[in-house]
């Protein structure tokens, strides 16, 4: 008799609570003189890099890692509605990655950040960690490939052709996008401190793994 083949697609999600999160930010200032919009960065910008070495303890704090890029300057000439040309603007700008294990650190630094003037907060992004996302990684592979088979297998039994053995498996890839931005559930102003109260509610980190697989039965 001749083998039938069936072929199937297979799929397998895992859903996990974050382990870390980095921030993405910008430390910037603009006005009319560069001088001045230089200083103003690099005294934010020390402000800025003390409290992220307070919290990085040789790698063991709150903070595992941070980098923060070289001050970038510029200029440019803006036009105003009437399209007349107005007087040259100094700009100086510098990039600012952290992340964080510890969620309530990451939310007081949030709430602090919004005191140093010229920082923005971009976004956030929710992740496992390296050596958690392979070994998820793996285990989403191999229930994605048990998905296959069991699919093929319904198929067979529906026709009563026995056992499925596998022929071919093919991998389109594994996925797993960070969840990019903040989700603050509140922002209230302490009335004392005039710091900024933030709640962060991060989203769930999703791994995907697809398989597409022909199975063989006589």
């Amino acid at each position: 008799m001749t083998p039938v083949e069936i072929t199937v697609r297979g799929s397998h999600t895992a859903t996990l609570p974050p382990e870390q999160a980095t921030v993405f930010a910008n430390l910037g200032a603009e006005g009319i003189a560069p001088q001045p919009v230089f200083d103003a960065v690099a005294t934010a910008l020390a402000d800025v890099t003390a409290s992220l070495e307070s919290r990085h303890h040789a790698k063991k704090g709150p903070v595992n890692k941070f980098v923060i890029d070289q001050v970038r300057r510029g200029s440019h000439r803006p036009v105003n509605r009437d399209g007349e040309q107005l007087p040259l603007v100094h700009t100086a700008v510098v990039s600012i990655t952290a992340t964080f294990t510890d969620f309530d650190d990451l939310a007081a630094w949030v709430g602090w950040s919004a005191a140093v003037p010229g920082l923005a907060v971009g976004y956030i992004d929710w992740a496992l960690t390296d050596a958690k996302r392979l070994s998820v990684e793996r285990k989403t592979r191999q229930q994605a490939v048990r998905d296959a088979r069991r699919r093929a297998q319904d198929y067979a039994d529906a026709l009563d052709l026995g056992t499925v053995q596998v022929r071919t498996v093919s991998d389109p890839g594994t996925s797993g996008p960070g969840q990019r931005k903040v989700i603050m559930a509140s922002a209230v102003a302490d009335s004392i401190g005039g710091a900024t109260d933030v709640s962060l509610r991060p989203d769930d980190v999703h791994i995907e793994a697809h398989v597409e697989a022909t199975f063989a039965v006589r």
